[in-house]
């Protein structure tokens, strides 16, 4: 049997809109999120300054615009840490600023990747002064001391202090790659006091000069 489709009039069209077309009308349903669509809405940390420079009105510093930033600042036993940037895989996403939960923090970095962290030693028991103000390392104008590793870490005194003493910056770096690590000796070198909000507590403190 030859059957014919019959065109649809207003008047059809007019009778669905008002009986639901013979049917209810389908629920839409959203899909849920994937773990890639969660994480992807999860909003990036950001630095305070300007991308690759970093700014808090206390002191400042340079850093590769292409280093992820994986965390803008975190309490951390006795660290407060400022500022975490690189590839290499880090197991600290529960220690952003304001995140809950607990905090783990550990570094693995497979061959050409690199992660770095800048931190303020704030916490422990009071240092006296003693003397320990003799630098083992210059980048430019910056007097650093570099300590035992690995990690390698570079410690940035503040105006006051003597190095080893509490509320000092320092800087973090855990790399096997030679041009990341002259990137992250670009960034302490780079490193510049502002406007110190913490006040050293030795006298014996010589600020290398700076241009």
């Amino acid at each position: 049997m030859l059957h014919t489709r019959r065109a649809v009039t207003a008047m059809d069209i007019a009778a669905c809109v008002a009986t639901g077309c013979g049917g209810p009308a389908p629920t839409a349903t959203a899909p849920a999120p994937s773990a890639s669509t969660a994480a992807a809405a999860t909003a990036a940390p950001t630095l305070p300054g300007t991308p690759g420079h970093f700014d808090n009105g206390e002191f400042s510093f340079d850093y590769p615009a292409d280093w992820p930033v994986r965390s803008a600042g975190y309490d951390f036993q006795v660290e407060y840490v400022l500022a975490v940037l690189g590839d290499a895989t880090w197991t600290g996403e529960g220690c952003r600023k304001g995140a809950a939960g607990s905090c783990s923090d550990s570094i693995v970095a497979a061959p050409g990747q690199v992660l770095v962290k800048v931190y303020r030693w704030w916490g422990g028991p009071f240092v006296p002064c003693s003397g320990e103000n003799k630098a083992n390392e210059t980048f430019g104008s910056l007097a650093v001391r570099r300590l035992p590793g690995p990690p390698i870490t570079w410690e940035i005194r503040i105006p006051g202090n003597e190095f080893g003493q509490n509320n000092n910056i320092f800087v973090s770096v855990t790399t096997d790659d030679p041009a990341q690590l002259a990137r992250a000796e670009a960034l302490t070198a780079s490193f510049r006091w502002l406007n110190p909000s913490i006040a050293g507590t030795c006298d014996t403190f010589d600020l290398p000069s700076r241009s």
